[in-house]
């Protein structure tokens, strides 16, 4: 997490000075912290803030402590029995509480950050880092991405005609099917395939077929040829992404069911996906929340599949197939989305080699409990 000065030229001061800050709720005093920092924090990062800042409010009042009485050991007790939550997120709680207490020292007049102490800082002998890494980068297999564009197809042509659903239990299992086909086919960012407007989705025209083959090489390459949908996205990774062939069926048919492909009724809020079906005060047809997302994709593996799935998930195994059929580490860049000179897609070659690796050893014990999972 990138630190920014809360000295900086031009910094507000929040209007609570000296004792007062005792008297002033804690989530409120960080809230304003937050919208006053110059430069601006971005939305994403005030969220993740707030949220970690709070679960440690909630700690604080669940052993009745205050937080203006705070001291290196309470802080070192609450990371320490951050039960399930690794360690790189352990070091963030604790970098987010230091920096609301650096805050909170300026102003009350504190000579002292209880979250920078020695008890706390110590990166070789504070127990609350002894927590495992996060998890590696998971895909699914070649054989586990197969069996899901089957099923995908199978389930798109029961829905075709399914005559005893109703329409919002029809329209919902159509969106998360069709997000999940997306997702494994494009390889698109969980808040790109949020963000995506209708007035993103193109057409191209395409050369004439092959012959047909029967080898399962090439007929493989064909499942996963481009077809003749186009999304354009905007933004920070700006580029263009094909639909494979076996994809775009599923996806024309969900515009059409959505009505989405009728450019008449588009709105500038408008979604491929939306997060509801009818708009309305209770549930606005906003951009559909990244944890509802999550949920989706991961109902959907385990009741089709009776496989563990998260939409980054499939994003690494959409990137993991683009390595198998020969692209280049350049053009899997692109492709991807990610940015130039990371090295993401060279970190994501040696993650997927890796990964198959540990499918040959049978008594690995991370090969066992990742089989167990799925």
């Amino acid at each position: 997490m990138k630190k920014r000065s809360t000295r900086e030229e031009g910094q507000i001061d929040l209007p609570i000075l000296g004792l007062q800050a005792a008297d002033i709720s804690a989530e409120a005093l960080f809230d304003t912290w937050l919208q006053h920092q110059r430069p601006p924090m971005a939305p994403s990062t005030q969220r993740v803030y707030r949220t970690l800042w709070r679960h440690f409010l909630h700690a604080l009042q669940d052993h009745k402590k205050q937080y203006t009485q705070i001291k290196p050991v309470d802080i070192r007790d609450f990371l320490s029995n951050l039960d399930d939550v690794r360690r790189p997120q352990r070091e963030r709680y604790q970098q987010v509480i230091a920096r609301a207490y650096e805050e909170l020292c300026r102003q009350d007049g504190r000579s002292e950050n209880p979250a920078l102490a020695p008890a706390i800082n110590d990166p070789f002998k504070e127990s609350w880092r002894q927590a495992p890494d996060n998890q590696a980068t998971q895909f699914l297999s070649v054989d586990q991405c197969v069996a899901t564009i089957k099923a995908l197809q199978n389930r798109w042509r029961v829905l075709e005609l399914a005559s005893d659903m109703t329409i919002a239990a029809r329209w919902r299992e159509y969106r998360d099917m069709t997000i999940v086909a997306v997702m494994l086919g494009t390889g698109l960012r969980p808040v790109e395939l949020g963000q995506l407007h209708p007035s993103a989705i193109g057409a191209v025209r395409r050369a004439a077929e092959p012959a047909e083959t029967h080898d399962v090489d090439d007929e493989q390459t064909a499942l996963w040829r481009a077809g003749t949908i186009l999304l354009k996205l905007t933004g920070a990774a700006k580029r263009d992404v094909f639909v494979p062939v076996w994809c775009e069926g599923i996806l024309r048919s969900w515009l059409i069911f959505s009505a989405a492909q009728d450019a008449l009724v588009w709105t500038k809020d408008s979604r491929v996906f939306p997060g509801s079906r009818q708009i309305s005060a209770a549930r606005p047809q906003a951009q559909m929340n990244p944890a509802t997302l999550a949920r989706i994709v991961s109902k959907w593996g385990i009741k089709q599949m009776d496989l563990l799935m998260t939409p980054q998930r499939l994003r690494n195994t959409f990137a993991a197939g683009l390595i198998e059929r020969g692209f280049s580490l350049p053009e899997i860049e692109e492709i991807m989305g990610y940015a130039p000179g990371a090295a993401s897609a060279w970190r994501l070659q040696a993650s997927w080699l890796a990964w198959l690796d540990a499918q040959k050893v049978p008594d690995n014990p991370a090969t066992t409990e990742n089989m167990q999972s799925e």
